[in-house]
């Protein structure tokens, strides 16, 4: 059988491109199952180290604030026999700290002041019994945010004795801080844990006990809201193999005459989970001493698992992580997929082009052959004009070269499509990363406040009080409390929450912006002016907004640093509008490339930027009623505005 030359090319240049594809696919295939195995397990590992991390951060603050409570009961800068300082002091200590459900002290005389959550008819009640020559009265009171009494009652039938109490006893025999193993709470009647700090009388006797309680079902959905894949979970396991936190609370069981019994891992309903850990408590305890990582099938579907104990706080626990290995490494598995069916598809287009491309090749060379021949056999004159042959075949060559090129630019956008999909990857673990910082700061600026507050009390009692030491350390409590707002709102833009939006002036948050960042200005060498105006109030979430101004104002400073600018300063200034109010940050800097596109995501000047930061800072004006943008019309340096609502 005679096979034609357009075949033959057709063939041989599908063939060839497919031969390619395959060794790169071939490849890929072999190297990609033990790369995907590694992917899996380092990204549990970072998992189970955020989930430590978290569950640390969740319980430190119960015990340190209860050694915060100790100390300052200690000190005498709140009298322990005076219920209404100790309820005000117990009062904004629970108010800081919203994974506490309560905190409590009592004396070894029987009194007993406890501040606690409460769902109505006020947001926190109040206990307090006293007991004066084996009189006893116990009253209730429940008060709102601000401390008032919102309604409050008498309990003669109370018979509460916190002495007898397992948090009481404990910390008054050992002497020091200390865990207690889950119980009922005698008020809410939930299980939870304890943190109890003993106080010791100057003479060294107990003077009482403070105590700070978290509920297990609050660790059960700090458990439940950890991002680490779709179909994972991370528990909490006590040393004897019970689940003392999961994310699915239904997992401990009822509570029965007063008492609880937790639901062993070995017993649990999910049978994943029993695959997974059940071995662990075969001997009758859990010893986990460092990090150990864990392959198994379950139903033909392949499974990671890790362990590792609860460092950083003095309880037997253990947390124990697992997930199908696909919710790590099924995008590269469809991509291996998707990969195989283009280079079989990319082959059939090959060969078809290929047929289409020879028979455009051959046939001006056919007709060129047969012009040869006929001027070989003197059949036509040598000399006679061309026909369009040589057109034709440069023809056929600019389409082969233009088809050539198109498949390259296809390449290249594969190429920036992958890059996106790591940049979102690191993103990704950032808001992990950001979350873990916003509880790790959380910590640092209570104790602040709460110091801050004792000081003012100490300094009012005080029979001549120094008005400017009073002025400083409200200056001091002022800033660490909206410390503690921009964390919250930290975690709430992670969350994705909307946020709270109030009426106020602009004017007072771009003063306080100025003396936010004046350190860091001063530092570089940078002025800042204000340009204030009378305008009215603005009505838009004051935390959000106060991001967008500390973000231009930094951007603003950095990019006169790195261009060592010889003039740097800075303009905030106010234009009130009809039913809205424009704020711009103008700087002396280099101003913006042309080659920039601003605001979108990824693209940065900076050596060490994401670019997020323009993109985010437009989210968040847009989110609030009004719009961002680059003042072009400038001719030196860089102007950004954005517009604010007006209040009505």
């Amino acid at each position: 059988m005679k096979v034609s030359l357009g075949f033959i090319l057709a063939i041989s240049l599908a063939g060839l491109q497919f031969l390619a594809i395959a060794a790169v696919v071939s490849t890929s295939y072999l190297t990609s199952e033990k790369a995907m195995l590694e992917h899996a397990h380092r990204l549990l590992a970072e998992a189970g180290d955020n989930a430590n991390q978290h569950a640390r951060t969740f319980l430190e603050p119960a015990r340190d604030t209860a050694e915060l409570s100790r100390r300052v009961l200690e000190s005498r800068v709140i009298d322990a026999r005076n219920p209404a300082q100790v309820e005000k002091f117990l009062f904004q200590t629970l108010r800081a700290q919203p994974q506490i459900s309560g905190v409590y002290f009592g004396d070894e005389d029987g009194n007993f002041v406890y501040v606690m959550r409460s769902t109505g008819p006020g947001p926190f009640r109040t206990k307090i019994v006293e007991v004066n020559d084996e009189a006893r009265r116990t009253d209730l009171i429940w008060r709102n945010e601000a401390f008032a009494i919102v309604s409050q009652r008498e309990d003669p039938e109370d018979t509460f004795d916190a002495r007898t109490r397992p948090w009481y006893l404990s910390a008054s025999a050992d002497r020091q801080s200390i865990w207690t193993a889950p119980y009922i709470f005698f008020s809410s009647q939930q299980p939870g844990i304890t943190a109890a700090a003993p106080i010791a009388r100057l003479d060294g006797s107990l003077d009482g006990v403070v105590g700070v309680d978290i509920e297990i079902s609050d660790i059960s959905r700090f458990l439940a809201s950890l991002d680490i894949s779709d179909n994972s979970a991370a528990m909490i396991l006590n040393q004897n193999g019970d689940i003392i936190a999961h994310p699915m609370r239904d997992q401990i069981d009822e509570i029965e005459a007063g008492s609880i019994e937790f639901t062993s891992i070995a017993d649990v309903q999910y049978p994943v989970e029993r695959a997974a850990f059940g071995a662990l408590a075969a001997d009758g305890a859990i010893n986990v001493d460092q990090d150990t990582m864990s392959e198994f099938e379950f139903e033909g579907q392949r499974f990671v698992s890790l362990v590792k104990p609860v460092l950083g706080i003095d309880l037997p626990w253990t947390i124990a992580v697992y997930a199908p290995e696909n919710d790590f490494t099924a995008t590269i598995k469809n991509n291996r997929t998707r990969n195989v069916w283009i280079a079989a598809l990319t082959s059939l287009v090959a060969a078809i082009l290929g047929v289409a491309l020879a028979e455009l090749i051959l046939r001006p060379v056919r007709a060129f052959a047969v012009r040869t021949a006929l001027v070989s056999q003197g059949e036509v004159v040598a000399s006679e004009p061309l026909p369009g042959t040589y057109r034709e075949l440069e023809r056929a060559n600019e389409t082969l070269i233009s088809e050539i090129a198109q498949r390259h630019e296809a390449d290249a956008k594969i190429l920036e499509l992958n890059r996106d999909l790591s940049h979102f990857s690191r993103i990704d673990l950032m808001g992990q990363m950001a979350t873990g910082l916003a509880h790790e700061l959380s910590q640092p600026l209570t104790a602040i406040a709460q110091n801050v507050d004792a000081a003012l009390s100490t300094a009012k009692q005080s029979e001549k009080p120094d008005e400017e030491l009073l002025g400083i350390l409200h200056d001091l409590d002022e800033h660490a409390h909206r410390g503690g707002d921009i964390i919250r709102t930290l975690r709430g833009f992670v969350r994705k929450d909307a946020g709270q939006r109030e009426a106020f002036d602009f004017n007072t948050l771009m003063s306080q912006t100025r003396n936010l960042l004046q350190k860091d200005a001063d530092t570089n060498q940078v002025s800042i002016t204000l340009k204030p105006a009378k305008a009215p109030l603005v009505y838009a979430n004051r935390v959000q907004l106060a991001q967008v101004l500390v973000n231009l104002v930094r951007n603003a400073i950095d990019a006169m640093v790195d261009a060592q600018s010889p003039t740097r300063h800075i303009t905030l200034s106010l234009h009130p509008g009809d039913d809205n109010v424009e704020v711009c940050v103008e700087d002396t800097g280099p101003g913006i490339a042309p080659e920039i596109t601003l605001f979108k995501r990824f693209e940065t000047t900076k050596t060490q930027g994401m670019g997020l930061g323009l993109p985010i800072c437009r989210t968040l004006v847009e989110a609030n009623g009004g719009k961002l943008w680059h003042d072009t019309e400038k001719q030196t340096g860089t102007r950004f505005c954005f517009t604010v609502p007006a209040a009505d």
